[in-house]
C-alpha cells in the first residue's frame, strides 16, 4: 500500500553565512531534512529548521533518540510540558548536560548516520 511521502526542500553549504556558526565538519552532501519523530540513533543534527531559516549548532551532535519525559528534571525538558503534540528527546547530556527534547512535527537538517564515515576507536 502506498505511503505519504514528504519532501523539504534546504540548500546546505559547508559554510553557514552566520559568522556565529562553525562550518560543519562533514560533507553536507548527504544532509538531509527529516521531522525530528523521525531522526534515528546515530544520526548527526547539524541545525534546526524553522520557516525558511536554519538555526546551525556550534556543536554538532550525534542523536540518541528516547522518549520524552517532562517531568525528568533537567531544566529543559519542563519548557516543553505543555506542548500539544508529541514530544521526542533527541540527545540527554551530550553535548550539553540537559536533554534536548523537540516537537516531533519540528524540522531538522541531519546526516543520517549510515551516511557518516566510519568512526575509529579514537572518537
Amino acid at each position: 500500500m502506498p505511503e505519504p511521502v514528504d519532501f523539504f526542500q534546504a540548500v546546505v553549504t559547508a559554510y553557514p553565512e552566520d559568522a556565529d556558526h562553525a562550518p560543519l565538519l562533514h560533507d553536507p552532501i548527504h544532509a538531509r531534512v527529516v521531522r525530528a519523530g523521525d531522526v534515528a540513533e546515530g544520526d548527526l543534527i547539524l541545525a534546526g529548521l524553522g520557516m525558511g531559516d536554519a538555526d546551525y549548532f556550534n556543536d554538532q551532535y550525534t542523536a540518541r533518540p528516547e522518549p520524552y519525559d517532562p517531568a525528568c528534571g533537567c531544566d529543559v525538558c519542563c519548557h516543553l510540558a505543555d506542548h500539544p503534540g508529541a514530544v521526542v528527546v533527541l540527545s540527554n547530556g551530550r553535548p550539553w548536560q540537559a536533554c534536548d527534547p523537540w516537537p516531533t512535527e519540528g524540522l531538522v537538517l541531519i546526516i543520517p548516520a549510515h551516511r557518516l564515515p566510519e568512526r575509529t576507536a579514537k572518537e
